[in-house]
């Protein structure tokens, strides 16, 4: 219905728009789904009710993302968003000149922090962007995306899935699927890709209920809140029942599960948001974010980060990014092989949001057919269910190695101990003050055995 797509951006004055986004999805040969597009569009007005109704901020931490940034914000708000939080990394730029509009139209409370080293700050940030929503600005939900990602409930918008959870649980998994990268032209980046992985393969997001004690862990993956001052504690496992009584002096008090009261945010299980996320948009993009993180992201020089430096150095960015970008074939391949597959929901969805900065308030709601909707649902709780057991066991995987590295350490500190005699230590240390005092005070041996050689032996010819 063209005459009503064209509407989408109208001014209603007092009244909210609402517009029901109709979906459907094209089956694989293999049951599974091959492609997404949005099917018809219907529009009409309501009233705006003015009720005491929930509030959902969303937080974010941006530098120079003006290639998406805008289009992220009017998304979310026609979905639901209520606030939007911005800590800005020092955008150079046009992040800062979006972000003061929204600011100017009371939509948005901005954060300007030059501060580098990313890795270090992104977690105190976060949390801080998290109480500031619970405390200063009335929040209800919060979650917390980057400028790349586009959170997409299954039905409706975010607010009615959220409306939906009951009040024990306090937080909801969202898988996160990755779009692939396409080749650059002179479409927007929602046109241009809109092949993603048939199955989400990043660590999961959260959106959960505001807390003013909430603790944003792992890049933002993850969010802890606990009434209790010790979050260490009140997240430890009791242990085994054998240990239990000696693990905390004796008692046990501190080894037992803490009251449900005090432990927040529980998971709840359903799973009705997917992010969508687009990290390679174009040649531009890619570059501006290698820079970046190589140059303030504060990873260091080990691992991938040491590997992207070496070929940034080479000047083989360009040879990266295209093995990043998959052109038709590769794209038919993974489709035929259910690797990939194609989803044009944001691209058909994205002209429909209404502009935030007009004054009219409008809300886009997604309806899907009943058969599409009970696919999508499954689609997710498969994909979060996925996500958190491999997560889980490669947790379980690391905090083994980490355990038996510090038994060993421990144990290898223990043996030098025990081997040292009573007292040598301070022998040593009164013959080396004794010879300084005398002048004759000897530097430090070499690194190398034949530096320690030579100390010893010059030792052994002043005796």
């Amino acid at each position: 219905m063209p005459g009503d797509r064209h509407r989408a951006s109208a001014n209603f004055g007092d009244r909210s728009l609402i517009a029901a986004v109709v979906w459907h999805a094209v089956a694989a040969p293999d049951g599974g789904v091959r492609d997404f597009t949005l099917g018809w569009l219907s529009v009409w007005t309501m009233a705006s009710d003015g009720g005491n109704e929930m509030k959902l901020v969303m937080t974010l931490k941006v530098r120079d993302e003006d290639d998406v940034l805008e289009d992220n914000l009017r998304f979310h708000r026609a979905l639901g968003v209520d606030f939007f939080i911005v800590t800005d990394n020092g955008s150079v730029d046009r992040t800062p000149e979006i972000l003061a509009r929204y600011a100017h139209a009371g939509l948005a409370h901005v954060i300007r922090d030059e501060t580098c080293e990313l890795r270090v700050h992104e977690v105190r940030w976060a949390t801080e962007m998290a109480r500031l929503a619970a405390t200063e600005y009335g929040a209800d939900w919060v979650f917390h995306g980057d400028a790349d990602e586009f959170w997409w409930p299954a039905r409706g918008t975010l607010k009615q899935v959220l409306a939906e959870i009951p009040d024990r649980y306090g937080a909801v998994v969202c898988p996160r699927t990755e779009f692939v990268g396409g080749p650059d032209d002179s479409r927007s980046f929602a046109e241009r890709l809109v092949v993603r992985e048939a199955r989400s393969s990043l660590q999961p997001k959260l959106l959960h209920r505001a807390d003013p004690h909430a603790v944003v862990l792992n890049s933002t993956h993850e969010v802890a809140a606990t009434a209790s001052p010790d979050l260490y504690r009140a997240l430890q496992p009791p242990g085994r029942a054998v240990v239990r009584m000696v693990r905390d002096g004796g008692n046990g008090s501190l080894g037992a599960d803490p009251p449900a009261e005090e432990l927040r945010l529980v998971w709840a299980p359903v799973w009705p948001v997917r992010i969508l996320h687009f990290p390679v948009r174009g040649w531009d993009q890619f570059r501006r974010r290698a820079e970046i993180s190589l140059s303030a992201g504060g990873w260091g020089n080990h691992g991938r980060f040491r590997r992207l430096r070496k070929i940034a150095d080479e000047g083989r960015l360009g040879e990266l990014y295209e093995q990043l970008v998959c052109d038709g074939e590769a794209v038919a391949e993974g489709i035929s092989e259910g690797r990939l597959v194609r989803d044009e929901r944001l691209a058909r969805f994205l002209p429909l949001c209404p502009e935030p900065l007009s004054g009219s308030p409008a809300e886009v709601r997604i309806e899907p057919a009943p058969a599409e909707l009970e696919r999508e649902l499954a689609e997710l709780e498969f994909d979060a269910m996925r996500l958190l057991a491999r997560t889980q066991r490669f947790t379980m995987v690391q905090l083994d190695r980490v355990r038996n590295r510090v038994f060993e350490l421990q144990t290898r500190l223990a043996e030098r101990r025990a081997g040292a005699r009573p007292g040598a230590l301070l022998r040593g240390a009164r013959r080396r003050l004794g010879r300084w005092r005398a002048g004759r005070a000897w530097p430090l041996p070499e690194a190398d055995g034949g530096g320690v050689r030579e100390s010893r032996s010059r030792r052994a010819a002043t005796r």
